[in-house]
């Protein structure tokens, strides 16, 4: 008879096969698999993908209490980096800083994902967060940004935001 601690770890390991097997289907891009380093230390040359694009990620964190201190009874900052329907929406809510702290990280999300940072003619307003019917959050990019992904090839994007304690985190996923 096997032991309970045996039992366990057979349902754990069907279970985590099983979440194997299921998350491919769920992703919706072809994300290499690491290889291992060369003997020098160095990652081994990749092929460049079939269209020569590869996903880009950004991801920001930023502490709510910051976005307070910084935005708090500023309308002219918060109406120079938040458009009128993010600004509609946090207000909306019962901790409208969290909200904007992760709308706020977006926007860097996507300046880091798209390589560049936030420069040149660029506008913190050109990204936008918004909501879909459900409630899940999707990106609008205007402006340089639009031009900036369009130029990489990247035609497409995933955001994923969240928040907890003192922090906001936002992830986003360009794809051609």
């Amino acid at each position: 008879m096997a032991s309970p601690s045996c039992a366990s770890k057979s349902r754990a390991s069907r279970a985590t096969r099983l979440i194997r097997g299921s998350l491919a289907a769920l992703i919706p891009l072809q994300i290499p698999t690491p290889r291992p380093w060369g003997p020098r230390g160095r990652a081994p040359r990749r092929e460049r993908p079939k269209d020569g694009i590869s996903p880009q990620v950004g991801v920001d964190l930023v502490p709510i209490s910051q976005i307070r201190r910084v935005f708090k009874g500023k309308e002219a900052l918060l109406a120079e980096v938040f458009t009128e329907e993010e600004l509609r929406y946090c207000r909306g809510q019962r901790y409208p800083f969290q909200h904007l702290a992760a709308r706020y990280a977006a926007k860097e999300a996507v300046f880091k994902g798209l390589g560049t940072g936030k420069t040149g003619r660029m506008l913190w307003r050109d990204v936008e967060t918004v909501r879909s019917a459900w409630g899940e959050p999707h990106l609008v990019l205007r402006g340089e940004v639009a031009r900036l992904a369009a130029t990489k090839g990247l035609h497409r994007c995933a955001l994923s935001l969240t928040h907890a304690g003192d922090y906001a985190m936002a992830a986003v996923l360009f794809a051609a």
